[in-house]
């Protein structure tokens, strides 16, 4: 079995799971060579990679979250200021306290009302036509408009921020010279206009309240409010979107389970939502770096070493997940590690599944015999799983 997790093409039609099969049952701790870099541990076994996300004093997160250490046409978010992602308890803990109330599932239920009507919205606005680009206006619209939403910004302009995450998330070899940075540095400009305009009019927005914080007695720096901002913008989108518009592709691959799951909505829903995180995992993976000598499945770990944790090959594992290549939206329980896992777990995982709830409830309850009606393509990115285009037709029930 030729193993190349690095290579964007690997996950051309979702995840490589002859790749993770073979490495659970023959080297779950597996040496992946790195043509650019030191090399890294591919862990694919769903135990070590929950472990290993709860163990922050063996595996950390600094100084990146990435396979490749910041370098030339990488993106370096690791300091000065840093993003949160690449944090460690206990400065970890003070940065997600800032925001972590407004994300907990009490604040994202009393906002499910207005999830709702922008699901309705996006639907109203393609349902006339009988076909649509399902990506990005569906798909794509649901988490860039909640989060412009919570964030005090034009709805419009969540649309346009979205775009640039799709670059920052595409492999760099497959982009022009310099296009994620340039990318950040878009981001980062739109980003000081909205420090501007929420300084001179304050209001009940999460960005107001971010500016307003206090972390150890100070307010945060302009730079460590645009990471912030970054960080917000682009996790805000990526599990929604690549689970609705994938999850949409899974379904009607599978037409019994969406058979199944249209025959009754409002019983199903929820494990197939939870199903289809399982089945499609977004995000690939987030990487760690060994900060003492350890051992991990018969290998010898050294300190500095990469150690890259693959989401969607756990998700399979056969000792978590009783028959794992089976889609089964009545599946429960279902302990798959879609939004991560530990200290880093997805602070924004239950306004995602109110989103998805929301928006497949539109689609599935006012779209009939939805049908592919072109070919799909596929983010070129070994980091997130999804697709970024898949034209759709369909009748109106």
């Amino acid at each position: 079995m030729r193993i190349n997790l690095l290579d964007p093409a690997s996950f051309t039609g979702g995840h490589p799971h002859d790749q993770y099969d073979w490495l659970r049952e023959n080297e779950p701790v597996h040496w992946h060579e790195e043509p650019d870099g030191r090399g890294f541990w591919a862990i694919t076994g769903y135990q070590h990679v929950y472990d290993i996300g709860r163990n922050a004093e063996v595996f950390s997160s600094e100084p990146t979250i990435m396979i490749a250490d910041p370098g030339p046409g990488q993106l370096d978010l690791s300091g000065p200021a840093k993003m949160m992602l690449m944090m460690d308890p206990p400065e970890h803990t003070s940065y997600r306290k800032l925001i972590s109330r407004e994300f907990t599932q009490g604040p994202a239920r009393h906002y499910n009302r207005r999830i709702e009507e922008l699901a309705s919205q996006i639907v109203d606005a393609v349902i006339d036509r009988g076909e649509c680009e399902f990506v990005s206006e569906i798909a794509g619209e649901m988490p860039s408009f909640v989060i412009a939403d919570l964030m005090g910004l034009p709805l419009d302009d969540g649309r346009e921020l979205y775009k640039l995450t799709e670059v920052i998330h595409s492999a760099p070899e497959t982009l022009p010279e310099n296009a994620i940075p340039m990318a950040v540095a878009k981001m980062f400009e739109y980003g000081q206009g909205v420090i501007a305009e929420k300084r001179a009019s304050p209001g009940d927005d999460l960005a107001s309240k971010l500016l307003a914080a206090e972390l150890d007695g100070r307010k945060l720096t302009d730079p460590e409010f645009l990471l912030f901002f970054l960080l917000l913008i682009d996790a805000g989108g990526d599990t929604t979107r690549n689970l609705v518009a994938t999850g949409m592709y899974e379904l009607l691959a599978h037409p019994d389970q969406l058979a199944l799951l249209t025959s009754d909505l409002d019983r199903h829903l929820p494990s197939a939502r939870e199903e289809l995180l399982r089945w499609t995992s977004p995000v690939i993976y987030m990487r760690r770096t060994v900060k003492v000598d350890t051992e991990l499945g018969g290998k010898q770990l050294r300190e500095g070493d990469k150690v890259v944790l693959y989401y969607g090959a756990a998700n399979r594992d056969a000792a978590a997940f009783d028959k794992p290549h089976v889609l089964d939206v009545t599946r429960e329980p279902n302990r798959h590690l879609a939004f991560g896992g530990g200290h880093h777990i997805c602070l924004g995982q239950w306004f995602a599944r109110l989103e998805i709830d929301a928006i497949l409830r539109e689609v599935l309850t006012r779209m009939t015999s939805i049908e592919i009606s072109g070919e799909p393509s596929w983010l070129k990115s070994n980091f997130i799983s999804g697709l970024t285009r898949m034209p759709v037709r369909f009748e109106v029930a």
